[in-house]
């Protein structure tokens, strides 16, 4: 189908929505953006039933095929853990050390997902674990403390989501292992040199840039100065050395860009939104994650259509991150049937899995006695 210029804007949306259900505004939004995918939260979640109808809703009301995404790591990052057992964290599986255990934490994640009508999650975490203690917002959420172990780990989980009709999306590039500070509250800095960000926080990026049946095609930028790449305070999703000139260029990355959360206090308490947009588009972005207030979706909308109407990108620079989205749209699975009793099975396959982990762990740290 030919798209209207507005449309074409609104493919490079990853949308968040307000509720449980499609309410009006959402009907709204959906027809004056048509964004290219939506992102679900604790928020949107109450039972599968319940979110089964609403992926279902969401895909009738978008003109061209839609990504339904979801922050489904485990751990402190699970946004299914009101609807049944917990999912294990990565901590967890860094601890057992076991790749078969996270490909199955991989399988078992995709099957529920593509029972409640998803066919992406944003995970998983790439990042390395320097600082255990760092009140960074990722405390639990690491694979392991060096490039090996996150390699093997989260490179398995991948294997086991996208084996099963998941997508993957492996963040946060180029790396947040060594930062203080939590993106969501303000911009973290990163000191690292070059030489040290391109051999333990790249590694796991180019590593699976490469891999036949775990190739990592969607990337997540963070928002995160990094003084290796930039001389201004800038954050990585909004460079065009970070994006362009080092994922593209130098790694020959050919998958999507999506950014973080552009609403993260480290965009909105540093920043003007619409033209932190703007400038997520210039350095190279092929989607922007907008994910708390419908406003704000609007305002991105409305600051791309007149960045583009005013000429700081080009048609071919859109269609550019169009294709890429087209591309990981044609890979991605079509929702299976919902059924309450095959979700409950995997409930409780999941809740295995953790007492596995949980028991394994227990062992590791318990001191040997002989």
């Amino acid at each position: 189908m030919t798209l209207t210029l507005e449309q074409k804007i609104g493919q490079l949306l990853f949308v968040g929505i307000p509720g449980k259900t499609v309410d009006d505004e959402t009907r709204r939004m959906f027809e004056t953006v048509q964004p290219g995918g939506v992102v679900l939260f604790a928020r949107n979640i109450e039972s599968g039933g319940q979110v089964a109808e609403l992926t279902s809703q969401l895909r009738s009301m978008s003109q061209i095929a839609l990504l339904v995404s979801i922050d489904q790591e485990g751990g402190r990052v699970d946004r299914l853990k009101n609807m049944f057992f917990p999912t294990p964290s990565a901590e967890m599986q860094r601890v057992a050390m076991d790749a078969a255990m996270s490909y199955r934490q991989g399988e078992l994640t995709a099957e529920i997902l593509r029972l409640l009508g998803l066919n992406m999650n944003f995970a998983p975490v790439l990042d390395v674990r320097y600082h255990p203690d760092a009140d960074n917002g990722l405390q639990d959420r690491y694979f392991g403390s060096n490039a090996a172990k996150v390699i093997r780990l989260a490179g398995a989980y991948l294997e086991g989501l996208q084996n099963n009709g998941i997508v993957g999306c492996g963040k946060h590039f180029p790396g947040l292992g060594d930062v203080s500070v939590d993106a969501h509250a303000e911009l973290p800095v990163v000191k690292r040199t070059r030489d040290q960000l391109w051999a333990e926080d790249i590694a796991p990026y180019r590593d699976l840039f490469s891999k036949l049946n775990a190739r990592l095609n969607v990337v997540m930028i963070s928002h995160a100065h990094y003084e290796a790449f930039d001389t201004t305070r800038i954050p990585g999703s909004l460079s065009h050395n970070v994006v362009t000139k080092l994922l593209r260029d130098e790694m020959e990355f050919k998958g999507l860009t999506i950014t973080d959360d552009m609403e993260m206090g480290a965009i909105l308490n540093s920043m003007d939104f619409g033209e932190a947009c703007v400038m997520a588009v210039e350095a190279g972005e092929d989607m922007l994650a907008v994910c708390q207030k419908t406003e704000r979706i609007y305002q991105a909308h409305e600051a791309l259509v007149r960045a583009m109407r005013n000429g700081r990108f080009s048609e071919r620079r859109i269609s550019r991150s169009l294709n890429h989205i087209a591309s990981i749209k044609s890979i991605a699975s079509s929702p299976q049937h919902y059924s309450e009793m095959a979700l409950s099975r995997l409930s409780e396959k999941m809740n295995d899995l953790t007492t596995l982990l949980k028991t394994d762990e227990a062992h590791r740290r318990i001191p040997s006695q002989g």
